[in-house]
């Protein structure tokens, strides 16, 4: 194993990962109103290849990211609870419910109100509800709430993963930050739009 490619390549692999899933995760982020449009017939292509092709690099160095972090040389401490973030490899419960959450609670929040009409709209016009274009923008305001609640979410998730690691000991204190996560991101959502706007 220790004359392996992937041990040899293994350092340099986790440098990649740890620039490269950021920098692919936001542009997905950014580009996230592409999958609705493209849905709805409306997609740019050039965009639609970009954000396709930053979801897929994502995923190959969480890939490789997982496959160098079950080397025995693996690096440890900080560096490693920084990777593992990263690799979504040995989360806490508790993150792993607080991004749950954060993938849950947008569409959540937004049917809670007049929205079901879009369900409706689905069930009785079959594939023709897509080309309305009442149908479309509420679709990009999905989107919208997804960009919102993961920008303001994921530093606060990535904190969270960290004091896990740094309290070990701990099995109630990572379950009381849930909620802090989902009051935080809340925050973090109207601080971004009070700045955008």
């Amino acid at each position: 194993m220790k004359d392996s490619p992937l041990e040899r390549a293994s350092a340099f692999i986790q440098v990649i990962a740890l620039l490269g899933i950021p920098a692919a995760g936001c542009v997905a982020l950014v580009l996230l109103l592409q999958i609705p449009r493209f849905i709805c017939g409306q997609a740019a292509p050039l965009l639609l290849v970009a954000e396709v092709g930053s979801l897929m690099v994502v995923f190959v160095l969480v890939l490789l990211l997982r496959a160098c972090l079950a080397l025995p040389s693996a690096p440890t401490r900080f560096y490693r609870n920084v990777l593992d973030f990263l690799a979504i490899a040995g989360w806490h419960p508790s993150v792993k419910v607080g991004l749950l959450g954060l993938i849950v609670l947008p569409p959540a929040w937004f049917l809670r109100s007049d929205h079901y009409w879009l369900i409706s709209m689905l069930r009785i016009m079959g594939r023709r509800a897509l080309a309305s274009g009442d149908f479309q923008d509420e679709l990009d305001r999905i989107a919208v709430l997804y960009q919102l609640a993961l920008t303001g979410g994921v530093p606060l998730l990535f904190a969270m993963h960290m004091f896990s690691r740094w309290r070990p000991a701990s099995r109630v204190l990572p379950w009381l930050l849930v909620p802090v996560l989902f009051v935080g991101a809340a925050i973090g959502v109207v601080l971004i739009v009070t700045i955008m706007h």
